[in-house]
């Protein structure tokens, strides 16, 4: 079955249960406006009225919305939007364009690798093209990895959208791509620093501040906002504070016709790759939780426990490089929760 190791099972599901021939309407973008990195010397145009974030040096990320990288993260139920990413590497021991390659590639069930790789030139370089269509509930799902090497260094561009519009962006796309200057190793002289003006993304708060919902409560980091997100459960929070790639994210799930954990565990294995769970305790009761990586630079946990009739999930993905900042909090976060 063409399920994604990405998704849950009630998500995998509904995926193969759907045509392919479905769409939904696109975000408009107003016009593109060039950005460029002062760190190390990258450019790329990305719409002007789309919520980015930018990390100088690595990152540059778009979307529509600002709760829309949520889906992104999750293949949730959503709005058919779309996201443009530029992430900057150093090659070393490990890292490689085709180790970077292989890792931007979602994993299916079956084994099966439904990727495509094409030779291409980006950033006047020789480099490689990774795309993939498959269909959801909305539509089709498309994306396409752009990835080349200067300097010993790997700029990796992604355009990807749901609900059958990528075609819709297809034009500004080809501008995106076509503007992209790729990142270099050689660092300019460091410029004199604004004591006043932001750094860059600001870390989580080691304050932490009672969320309460109908089933549960959690403590989440001080700089967090919630956003409720479309599920195939019950209910869905996301909290997120200035990097869009490191949130918790809470599910309800109707567990009345399964109650068992080491059950609904096993249900969901195939989900992070087949690996077996770790044992662990929320709010009392037994859990498991998963590790798993949704792409190169992030890392993910996925916690499973059942307490009457309901099944929880809480998500909790970090920036890699950022472990030791983000971890810890997080597993305070997910420590402090208590269902009703």
């Amino acid at each position: 079955m063409k399920m994604l190791r990405t998704l849950t099972l009630i998500l995998a599901v509904a995926f193969m249960a759907t045509g392919c021939e479905q769409r939904e309407d696109s975000f408009p973008i107003d016009d593109l406006k060039l950005h460029k990195d002062d760190v190390r010397m990258f450019e790329v145009m990305i719409p002007s009225n789309w919520f980015s974030q930018k990390v100088p040096g690595q990152l540059v990320v778009a979307y529509p919305t600002k709760d829309m990288a949520t889906r992104f993260q999750t293949f949730g139920k959503g709005r058919a939007g779309a996201k443009i990413e530029l992430r900057v590497m150093v090659v070393d021991s490990t890292r490689t364009v085709d180790s970077v390659v292989a890792n931007s590639k979602l994993e299916f069930v079956d084994g099966i690798d439904r990727y495509k790789v094409e030779p291409t030139t980006f950033g006047g370089k020789p480099g490689k093209k990774v795309w993939v269509e498959f269909g959801q509930e909305d539509g089709k799902f498309r994306s396409e990895t752009y990835v080349a090497e200067q300097d010993s260094v790997i700029t990796v561009l992604t355009l990807a959208a749901f609900g059958g519009t990528f075609g819709d962006y297809e034009a500004e796309f080809g501008k995106i791509l076509a503007s992209v200057k790729l990142a270099t190793k050689e660092l300019p002289a460091a410029p004199k620093v604004d004591t006043a003006a932001p750094t860059g993304p600001e870390p989580p708060s080691d304050t932490l501040r009672m969320y309460s919902a109908p089933e549960f409560t959690i403590q989440i980091p001080q700089n967090f906002q919630g956003t409720k997100g479309k599920s195939s459960g019950l209910s869905s929070m996301s909290f997120a504070g200035s990097r869009l790639d490191c949130t918790i994210q809470v599910d309800v799930f109707d567990a009345s016709k399964q109650k068992n954990l080491d059950k609904i565990a096993d249900q969901n294995k195939a989900t992070y790759g087949g690996s077996d769970p770790k044992s662990t305790t929320i709010s009392g009761s037994k859990a498991v939780y998963f590790s798993y990586n949704p792409n190169a630079q992030v890392a993910a946990r996925a916690y499973y426990t059942v307490k009457g009739d309901r099944m929880f999930r809480v998500t909790v993905n970090w920036y890699k490089p950022e472990q030791a900042v983000y971890l810890p909090i997080f597993e305070k976060c997910v420590a402090s929760l208590s269902l009703k």
